[in-house]
């Protein structure tokens, strides 16, 4: 897989390579290949593909763990996009749960928030996900942590079913002056999706905790909200 993703990417400059890595803000090799063209790689097949989408998977979970190079770790996503109902739930939760230790970077984090948050919605893994996150909330590894936050909404509207507002007005507590960049980001987010569900209580929190919310939270945190309640916020702060 990596041979034919590294060929694919031989007429691009090192230089845009280098500048791509340092945007994703990751340790991990960067081809710097376009959306396009790692969706039609991934369409057109491995050697390792089969009508059983669950052991392909599991092919996808070795070389996810393996791999050094952000393309080929991102294919595992890109293949789970498009058959994530054909791929047993036990094996998935289990594989991707253990994901989130080789993420360095926002976008790998942020594609497993996307997957692991239908858990959520799962009355046979709801529980046992929640106590996961728990833990990530309190880890040492802030991808760990910003995965306790991103993964309670992802998006609100991709979801039918939502947690209850005291299990993130609890996990955005133990997190909101956390020192870690993409945490803040995560806080930020999460805020701005909570209001989306639960605008009341939400707004109600942002004005008690205007003091505490960081800057970068907070500017993301608003970025949904009607133009008088950001006014409103806005000079609360100042």
């Amino acid at each position: 897989m990596e041979d034919k993703l590294y060929q694919l990417s031989s007429g691009i400059e090192h230089q845009k390579k280098e500048k791509l890595k340092k945007y994703i803000g990751t340790q991990y090799d960067v081809y710097a290949l376009d959306a396009k063209t790692q969706i039609e790689a991934c369409k057109e097949g491995y050697s390792f593909y089969s009508d059983n989408h669950s052991a392909t998977f599991d092919v996808f979970n070795a070389i996810y763990l393996s791999s050094k190079n952000f393309e080929t770790i991102n294919q595992a996503f890109i293949y789970l996009d498009k058959h994530d109902r054909k791929i047993n739930d036990k094996d998935k939760y289990s594989n991707l749960v253990s994901w989130v230790k080789k993420v360095d970077n926002w976008a790998l984090s942020d594609n497993l928030s996307k997957h692991l948050t239908r858990f959520l919605e799962k009355p046979e893994f709801k529980d046992i996900f929640i106590s996961q996150l728990q833990k990530w909330n309190s880890a040492k590894n802030p991808w760990e942590r910003r995965q306790s936050l991103v993964s309670l909404f992802y998006y609100s509207r991709t979801k039918k079913q939502h947690v209850e507002f005291d299990l993130v007005q609890k996990h955005i507590l133990n997190l909101i002056s956390d020192s870690d960049y993409f945490v803040q980001k995560a806080v930020g987010w999460t805020l701005r999706e909570s209001y989306n569900v639960y605008p009341v209580q939400t707004f109600k929190f942002i004005e008690n905790k205007i003091k505490h919310i960081t800057s970068t939270a907070f500017t993301t945190s608003i970025e949904k909200m009607e133009l008088d309640k950001k006014s409103h916020l806005k000079l609360l702060r100042k």
